[in-house]
């Protein structure tokens, strides 16, 4: 008994078309273990980009209306500003104590207070819905408070 050592024309064709998947297969995962650590990188920064943007953006707003309170406070009642302040998306918790002005922001590394003091005794309440607000703060004669901070 002899062994046959052909291959018919079919067995030959599967054969090759075995190995063409097996090739498509192996350029697949080629590409994807290259795009896979790049995308997540791409996520990477763009978180941190959004989470510093956040950041600045309660910053910028505390700031603000801390700048506005000590101009008004200057000049004494009956003085008073409106100023437009944008109030990003991710705040928790707007407040005002004595002579700060706090808002607690979530970002992907937790929550942190973002926070200006200005010269004058404050009161009044912080907008912490998304979006530009317009703020009015007036200096006023008051015995335990010198500017009111609202929205307008």
């Amino acid at each position: 008994m002899t062994k046959n050592r052909f291959y018919s024309t079919t067995h030959i064709l599967l054969i090759m078309k075995a190995q063409a998947a097996f090739e498509y297969m192996l350029v697949v995962i080629i590409v994807l273990a290259l795009l896979i650590p790049l995308w997540v990188y791409t996520m990477t920064v763009n978180n941190d980009a959004t989470d510093e943007l956040t950041l600045s953006y309660a910053k910028n707003a505390v700031e603000s209306i801390t700048s506005a309170a000590d101009l008004v406070y200057s000049q004494g009642p009956p003085a008073k500003v409106r100023i437009s302040v944008y109030v990003p998306g991710s705040v928790d918790e707007g407040n005002i104590t004595n002579q700060t002005v706090i808002y607690k922001v979530s970002y992907n590394a937790g929550i942190t207070g973002i926070f200006s003091t200005s010269k004058a005794r404050l009161n009044g309440t912080l907008p912490t819905s998304k979006g530009t607000h317009i703020m009015e703060i007036r200096a006023i004669d008051h015995a335990s408070y010198d500017v009111d901070i609202q929205e307008a």
